[in-house]
């Protein structure tokens, strides 16, 4: 009974991983909101009951196998506990409901993604950019038409932006600095499949899927983006050349490699530039044939963002948000409010710090652990990401593999991720696309498998 349960469980766990991909993609489509919560709630609370039997099948299987999950995510995961406990009944049921999918993360997600299952993966790469593409066309339409639509809705912060609004190109999403971020990771994987597409169909979508991601990452106007594009570029470029000429002598090869990456950094930049310019020329031309509705009737199409001009403020009120969470990490060192309980503690004993008075959370996901859960939750988590970023560091480095562009590939998800992190809710207290794929991946970086078929240089 027990052999047949786990057979079940091991047929449900790609499906699992798909469906909930899926579902986070949707949640990113700012028309999606319209619909009632409860019908959210249903497919979700579905998706965490299958998490939940495979987290429930993981614990036997340590147990079994003497096996331990991550130490530091085990104590992150009961820091959470604790400050949710001490700060009730504040945020009590929310912060639960949380900790549920943070438990789904670190030890479903991340777990099979050490399973090596390749199969999984490639589905997964797969399922983001074909569902990727088609939104992106529609985004893209969007700007060539100029099409604009706001709406007020209580369920999001700015309500419901679509097509091109404030000179920038929000498309279907709810964030364009978030949909930008995921549009960074879709051209990842349209690459790394391409390398293994063998029709000729298969491959000309994919290079279209390039060219599409691209143009929306340029027409985001996100700057979280254009920083994720410029570090995987510089990163990808360096450790290419740098495993491609062993034979050169450490130094040229160091120095090979970093002037490539420079190199390669400055033709993105240019190419972003030359973008922007056909871009605006390409919608200025079509707007004219076909006007649904331009910016506020002005003709010129501009996409230099007004909130980011020489007197605005350059982070976007970042700083603001970081210099109040560590305000209110002050007052709770410790444990803190709690994630859920944030808001409500920040409203009623520090009425005046910037979180209290916009009502969101610190876009950097260090700053939002110190403010939501002290020392205690922050620590063991920033250890987890610390130690994984050293050791794939050293890896690249050193390690002699017949499959480093592979491992490379992984590390740049990872970093694309970790970068959106530090810059918009992202990988930590929150339900979303961005951290599904970081502990996906994380757990590939850290595989049984990665380690077998690796030879250190030491």
């Amino acid at each position: 009974m027990i052999k047949k349960a786990n057979e079940v469980l091991d047929k449900v766990e790609i499906p699992f991983i798909l469906v909930w991909e899926f579902m986070l993609i949707i949640r990113m489509i700012s028309t999606y909101s319209l619909i009632p919560s409860k019908f959210d709630s249903i497919i979700f609370s579905v998706i965490s009951l299958a998490g939940g039997l495979l987290f429930i099948r993981n614990g036997f299987d340590w147990i079994k196998r003497r096996e331990k999950p991550s130490f530091l995510l085990l104590i992150f995961t009961l820091a959470l506990v604790i400050t949710s406990i001490a700060n009730a009944p504040t945020g009590l049921v929310a912060n639960f409901k949380l900790i549920i999918w943070e438990v789904l993360l670190f030890f479903v997600a991340y777990e099979l993604g050490k399973k090596n299952r390749k199969d999984l993966f490639s589905l997964v790469e797969k399922v983001l950019v074909f569902t990727w593409f088609v939104l992106l066309v529609i985004s893209l339409g969007m700007f060539f038409v100029q099409f604009q639509y706001t709406m007020p809705l209580d369920k999001l912060y700015y309500g419901i932006r679509m097509g091109f609004f404030e000179n920038r190109l929000y498309g279907v999403f709810v964030d364009p600095n978030y949909a930008a971020t995921i549009s960074v990771v879709s051209f990842c994987f349209s690459i790394h499949l391409f390398k293994k597409a063998q029709s000729k169909l298969y491959r000309g979508f994919l290079i279209t899927n390039l060219i599409v991601s691209f143009f929306f990452v340029v027409l985001s106007g996100s700057r979280t983006a254009m920083i994720e594009s410029m570090a995987v570029v510089v990163v990808w470029v360096f450790f290419y050349f740098y495993y491609n000429k062993k034979t050169m002598a450490l130094f040229k090869r160091l120095l090979l490699s970093t002037g490539l990456a420079l190199v390669a950094v400055v033709v993105l930049s240019l190419t972003m530039t030359v973008t922007q310019k056909v871009s605006v020329v390409t919608a200025e031309a079509v707007s004219k044939v076909i006007v649904i509705k331009t910016n506020d009737g002005k003709d010129d199409i501009s996409l230099d963002r007004p909130d980011t001009g020489e007197d605005s403020d350059i982070s976007n009120s970042r700083f603001k948000l970081w210099k109040s969470a560590v305000e209110i990490f002050e007052t709770k060192p410790l444990i803190g409010p709690s994630p859920k309980g944030l808001l409500h503690y920040a409203q009623k004993n520090l009425p005046n710090t910037w979180i209290a008075i916009k009502e969101q959370t610190p876009h950097n996901f260090l700053f939002f652990l110190l403010a939501t859960t002290g020392l205690l939750g922050t620590i063991p988590f920033t250890l987890f990401v610390l130690y994984n970023m050293i050791k794939a560091l050293v890896t690249l480095f050193k390690m002699n593999r017949t499959n480093y562009l592979e491992y490379l590939f992984y590390s740049l998800i990872v970093l694309t991720i970790l970068i959106s992190a530090c810059l918009i809710p992202d990988i930590v207290l929150v339900n979303r696309l961005g951290a599904l794929v970081f502990f996906l991946y994380i757990g590939r970086l850290n595989s049984k498998n990665e380690q077998e078929t690796s030879e250190l240089e030491l």
